[in-house]
C-alpha cells in the first residue's frame, strides 16, 4: 500500500492581523513569482515601501507568509487562480464570444472563423516549443491583442491565445514555493501604484530586474478590489493550512454589506465577463477584473450595477 504524501504547510511570518473596519482602507496582496521567491526579493519590496513619503502612516504589513509549492498543489491554487484563462488555453477559439470575435476580426482585419486561432497547449505541440519558449517568444505590439483578459498573440500563421499559461503551470510545481504579503493601505488607484514603482526602482538598483516594465515578472499585486478576493482565496492561510474567511477582507464585507450573498460574489470571481451597454447602445464584453482595476470600492460597486449581464463560459 503506498504511502501517502503529507504536504509542508504555510510558514506564517506575519498572522494575518484580521478585517479593517474602517471604509478608507484595503488589503493588497503581493506575491513572488515562483522564479524570484526569496529574502532578497522581499528584502528589496520592503526597501520600496519605506521609500514613499509617509508610509508610516499610510501602510501597514498585516501579512507575510510562505506557502510551500506541495501545499498549493494540493490545493489546487493556481489552477483556480487562473481558471477563466486556463480554459482559453485549452479550449482556444470555441470559447470566445461574439463580441470577442468583433474585436478579433477589428484588430487584426483578418476573418476570425477563417483564422488559425489556437490554445496554447495546442501551441506547444504545433510550433514545437517548450512551455518557456512559447512564453518569451516576442512579437509585435499590434501582432498581440488583450480581449475579455485573454492574451492573443499572432505567430506566425497562428493566433495563440494565452501563451504564458503553460508556463506559469510548469513553473507552479511542488518544489517551488511563494512568499505571500498583504499590505493594508488607505493610499488607492494612481498612489497605490507608486508604491509599486518604488519596490520597482529598488528591484533595478539591486539588479534584480533589469526593465521597468518587466516587473511583474518578479511578483504580482492585487490590482483592483475583486482582484484582491480572488487572492484571498488562493493565498490566504493559517499555520495550520486553513484558508482563513474571506469575510477577513474589507471589499468581500463591503459586498455583503450592499446585499450580495457569498455564493453571488463567489460566481462573480468564478464567471467574470461581463456585459455592458456603451453610450452608443452597442454591446461590450470586460472582465470584472480588468473593469475594476484601481478603482475604489464604491466606483466597483456602481460597475457591477451597471452591467447587463454576465457571460457564461
Amino acid at each position: 500500500m503506498e504511502k501517502e504524501i503529507v504536504s509542508r504547510n504555510p510558514t506564517i511570518v506575519v498572522p494575518f492581523s484580521g478585517a479593517c473596519e474602517s471604509s478608507l482602507c484595503q488589503d493588497v496582496f503581493v506575491y513572488l513569482r515562483p522564479e524570484s521567491n526569496g529574502i532578497a526579493v522581499e528584502s528589496a519590496l520592503m526597501k520600496g515601501v519605506s521609500k514613499v513619503p509617509d508610509w508610516q502612516n499610510n501602510i501597514n504589513l498585516v501579512y507575510l507568509a510562505n506557502l510551500p509549492g506541495d501545499f498549493l498543489n494540493k490545493k489546487g491554487v493556481v489552477e483556480e487562480h487562473y481558471q477563466t484563462r486556463i480554459k482559453f488555453a485549452r479550449k482556444g477559439k470555441t470559447l470566445f464570444t461574439p463580441f470577442m470575435k468583433r474585436i478579433f476580426s477589428e484588430h487584426y482585419k483578418e476573418s476570425f472563423e477563417d483564422s488559425a486561432v489556437i490554445g496554447a497547449f495546442s501551441a506547444l505541440l504545433l510550433l514545437g516549443l517548450c512551455e518557456d519558449e512559447l512564453f518569451k517568444l516576442w512579437v509585435r505590439e499590434d501582432d498581440m491583442l488583450v480581449v475579455n483578459g485573454q492574451i492573443v498573440k499572432k505567430i506566425g500563421k497562428y493566433f495563440v491565445v494565452n501563451s504564458d499559461i503553460p508556463a506559469i503551470l510548469h513553473k507552479n510545481n511542488e518544489k517551488t514555493d511563494i512568499a505571500v504579503m498583504i499590505f493594508r493601505t488607505v493610499l488607492w488607484g494612481r498612489d497605490f501604484y507608486n508604491v509599486i514603482l518604488k519596490m520597482t526602482e529598488v528591484l533595478l538598483d539591486e539588479g534584480i530586474l533589469r526593465s521597468e516594465s518587466q516587473f511583474s515578472h518578479v511578483f504580482h499585486y492585487s490590482k483592483g478590489p475583486f482582484e484582491q478576493i480572488l487572492d484571498a482565496i488562493g493565498f490566504l492561510y493559517d499555520s495550520g493550512g486553513n484558508h482563513l474567511p474571506l469575510q477577513s477582507i474589507r471589499f468581500f464585507n463591503y459586498l455583503l454589506d450592499k446585499g450580495l450573498t457569498v455564493d453571488e460574489i463567489h460566481h462573480f470571481i468564478k464567471q467574470p465577463l461581463l456585459q455592458f451597454r456603451n453610450m452608443n447602445g452597442i454591446i461590450e464584453e470586460k472582465s470584472i477584473f480588468h473593469v475594476t482595476k484601481d478603482l475604489s470600492y464604491d466606483e466597483s460597486w456602481k460597475i457591477i450595477r451597471s452591467a447587463t449581464a454576465q457571460v457564461l463560459l
